[in-house]
């Protein structure tokens, strides 16, 4: 009679584990379908673009109004806070730039824009080449619109590169590209010098959002006891942060841990508190202990790592996957001391300018900050320079990289943004 008692002890506990068990699974489906390490993730309905489809519609109208009537630009009486550099390479026939520049741009109070000073560099030997040459909205945004030196050496060897297409050539034109693009900033003395691909969404203020994490970044690394920081990370590729294989073995003492953690203090319950040695017999215990933490445990790891364990808002150091170069912003010191002669001087074309650069901050120590929530959202589906399926063609559409992004509310971060622009007034005026 006791046995059987036991018995539909353990069968009740059980079912109203496996029920709960079963609507924490549901809850978790329908929080973390925007995870790419969870075993929930939906890619259909990740990767369609809500706050970027609404970005790029004010991007498309604000580029259209300026290819008609010039925007406010950058005042050539200050010296400007940021210099921005986007490098562009024609896709053959489509073309992401004035997305890119109209997120921008879009939503700048002109006391921003003042600020910014922004430079466009069409990465071709000719520059006719590219799908937007001398487009009226890229003459009316861009403050500077550089070209390769006048330089036959170099101007023959961008020519080979071109007619290359290759992986190696692409790696090695990019630091040429760079190179461009941070001498045209150069020549404006900015605080900062953001670089910046050409198929990316900015978010409504970006800016204000950019310069709080510097500041940000600039009082940590202090207190980390160092003079500067290499950059300021603000897009990374979501992706990549699940759970790592090179982390298993942390995985596997958290969850050792937490399991003998559960059995030291059941023990300690049951020893010391009658009615909870009655309750908790030595059957149910052995479940709880070794069927229902496994499975929490697995569950856990199922859900993903962005889900459950989400990257807190802020400015944080992300030496690694920390992919890829969509956006960073370096101080200018940076630039001239290290970016510059590094890019102006190597002959490498192993390493696509992302991989290039992390390689060079691996060997020399350089900090690198990273800001979270992104400022910006990857949106491009067709490569520059062709690899894998895009060099097919048949990656076309718009491919986010960081799922979260889409989550942005359009409203709140537009009263954000007017609530800095109306504090900014304030203190400049008289």
């Amino acid at each position: 009679m006791l046995a059987n008692t036991q018995g539909r002890g353990i069968v009740s506990f059980l079912l109203g584990f496996l029920v709960c068990y079963a609507l924490v699974a549901a809850y978790l489906r329908s929080r973390c379908y925007r995870d790419p390490s969870s075993v929930f993730f939906r890619p259909e309905s990740a990767r369609v673009l809500t706050y970027s489809a609404f970005r790029k519609a004010q991007a498309q109208k604000f580029g259209d109004l300026a290819a008609l009537h010039s925007p406010p630009k950058f005042s050539n009486a200050t010296t400007p806070e940021l210099c921005i550099g986007v490098a562009s390479v024609s896709r053959r026939g489509f073309s992401y730039l004035k997305e890119t520049l109209g997120s921008i741009l879009e939503g700048l109070d002109s006391l921003e824009r003042q600020r910014i000073y922004l430079v466009v560099f069409l990465a071709h030997a000719d520059q006719s080449q590219h799908e937007d040459f001398l487009q009226p909205w890229l003459l009316s945004m861009a403050d500077g619109l550089p070209t390769y030196p006048d330089d036959p050496e170099i101007m023959n060897l961008v020519r080979q590169l071109e007619a290359d297409g290759g992986y190696e050539a692409h790696a090695r034109k990019q630091k040429i590209d760079y190179t461009v693009l941070l001498d045209e900033c150069a020549k404006v003395n900015p605080k900062y010098t953001m670089t910046l691909e050409d198929d990316v969404i900015a978010l409504d203020g970006w800016y204000h959002r950019a310069l709080s994490a510097l500041r940000t970044a600039t009082r940590k690394t202090k207190e980390l006891g160092r003079d500067g920081f290499l950059y300021l990370r603000i897009f990374y590729d979501g992706r990549l942060l699940g759970w790592n294989s090179e982390e298993w073995p942390l995985y596997v003492e958290s969850s050792m841990a937490i399991f003998l953690a559960q059995v030291a203090i059941l023990a300690a319950l049951r020893w010391r508190i009658a009615v909870v040695r009655k309750a908790l017999t030595l059957p149910i215990s052995f479940v709880l202990c070794g069927v229902c933490t496994p499975m929490l445990i697995g569950l856990f790891f199922a859900a993903g790592r962005n889900c459950m364990l989400p990257k807190a808002p802020g400015v944080h150091l992300m030496h690694k996957y920390g992919c890829c170069a969509q956006g960073l912003v370096f101080p200018q010191r940076q630039v001239v001391d290290h970016l510059l002669p590094l890019y102006r001087d190597t002959q490498d074309n192993h390493a696509a300018v992302d991989t290039f650069l992390e390689d060079w901050a691996n060997n020399h120590d350089g900090l690198r900050w990273a800001v979270t929530p992104v400022l910006i959202q990857h949106v491009g589906g067709k490569s520059s320079h062709g690899a894998g399926d895009q060099a097919l063609g048949s990656l076309t559409d718009d491919m986010p990289f960081d799922y979260s992004f889409e989550m942005n509310d359009p409203v709140r971060l537009a009263e954000e943004h007017r609530a800095w622009i109306t504090e900014m007034q304030e203190s400049n005026s008289p």
